[in-house]
């Protein structure tokens, strides 16, 4: 990691300094950032993802814009830092394809594509945060290293709800689907699935929970994990 933080800092700065390196900023400011970001994930290939912070209306907004690209052919994998993450945040990304989405210990943001190039966190341009596109040899080895190093520690998200061993994986999900606030629709086009078989797992899982409503069962299920219930100024944020 401290290679990497050494590598992009020294692109950085060049960008700043409009030095000629093998970087251009990619997007400008939160808006740009993601509006770019979006119309750029189309072309790519491989994305290998790392986030080192997320909350809950970050992650709303982001993973259904994960889950087209992903619908139509980008192999992705992404890797969040647990200790960034707040409780209610984990469980949605609990409910994600385990495949795609692993926690870790991934203090450092950076996204590699295709293998050829890496976005990383540039300089602060009249106020704006940024993210620059850097194909530097030096800082892309740098940041294969980093991406190794995190591998290592990854597991998937889903071991979030193993205390809920007695539900089967898929009503582990459609749990913590629900506990976020997904629709039945929201959740059978999650999980590729029909309403009914999702209405049908509910009433399983109220069954098992011996909870006479959702909102029962949703505070069993949060007991269980050890998550506080939510709090009125949480849905405000």
């Amino acid at each position: 990691m401290t290679r990497l933080q050494i590598e992009r800092t020294r692109v950085a700065n060049g960008v700043e300094c409009q030095q000629r390196v093998a970087a251009r900023v990619f997007g400008r400011g939160t808006r740009g950032i993601n509006e770019n970001m979006a119309r750029a994930a189309g072309s790519w290939r491989t994305l290998e993802s790392i986030r080192h912070s997320g909350t809950v209306r970050q992650l709303t907004t982001s993973l259904p814009n994960n889950a087209y690209f992903v619908e139509h052919g980008l192999r992705m994998t992404s890797v969040w830092n647990y200790s960034g993450l707040d409780p209610d945040a984990r469980l949605i990304l609990a409910g994600e394809d385990p495949t795609v989405y692993f926690f870790g210990f991934a203090p450092l943001q950076m996204k590699i594509v295709d293998g050829d190039r890496v976005l990383l966190d540039g300089p602060v341009i009249r106020g704006d945060a940024t993210v620059i596109e850097v194909r530097d040899d030096a800082c892309l080895a740098a940041a294969r290293g980093y991406w190794d190093a995190v591998v290592t520690t990854m597991y998937p998200c889903d071991a979030e709800t193993a205390a809920l061993a007695d539900l089967s994986l898929r009503q582990r999900r459609i749990v913590t689907l629900m506990l976020t606030s997904s629709s039945d629709d929201e959740i059978a086009r999650k999980l590729g699935v029909s309403v009914r078989t999702v209405r049908a797992d509910i009433a399983a899982v109220l069954d098992l929970l011996d909870a006479p409503t959702r909102f029962v069962a949703g505070l069993r299920v949060r007991e269980r994990l050890g998550v506080p219930a939510p709090q009125p100024s949480d849905h405000a944020r």
